[in-house]
């Protein structure tokens, strides 16, 4: 039995998704970029709503992530975890999940993370490497690159 359930994202949504993104990434935005423009979060939003997922716990929003299964590949994004939630495990839990998932489908995962985002360790103590960087990202991959 899991104790969390991956639940689509919906409109009602909006506020809270927008809440934890601010509070995952403002820091790092404002680092690489100098200001954190609402209008790209909001286009990055509408871009990544049809595989945007809650992650619930006892029926409690605990965050969100993007996942999608394309043809070779696996696409993890904005993995985010409310504060509350973070450090106990339910992070490496629900990766856990996906690697379990990519390995039966025989694809990798790709993820990207903020240079200066402490997350980049959690990534690689779960088995993922920097696969490719750009000004601001490591892009992370899990698997045999196809």
């Amino acid at each position: 039995m899991n104790i969390y359930e991956l639940v689509p994202y919906t409109d009602a949504d909006h506020d809270n998704y927008i809440k934890c993104q601010m509070d995952a990434f403002e820091k790092y935005i404002l680092e690489f970029f100098g200001v954190c423009d609402m209008a790209i979060m909001e286009n990055h939003l509408k871009q990544l709503k049809p595989n945007l997922l809650k992650i619930a716990v006892n029926s409690q929003i605990a965050g969100y992530v993007y996942y999608k299964e394309e043809s070779t590949k696996i696409i993890v994004d904005v993995f985010t975890l409310l504060p509350e939630y973070r450090n106990n495990g339910l992070g490496s839990l629900i990766l856990q999940d996906f690697i379990k998932k990519a390995n039966e489908l025989n694809k990798p995962i790709f993820l990207d993370t903020f240079k200066s985002n402490p997350a980049k360790n959690f990534y690689e103590r779960n088995g993922f490497v920097v696969v490719d960087e750009n000004f601001s990202h490591y892009i992370l991959s899990y698997g045999k690159v196809i």
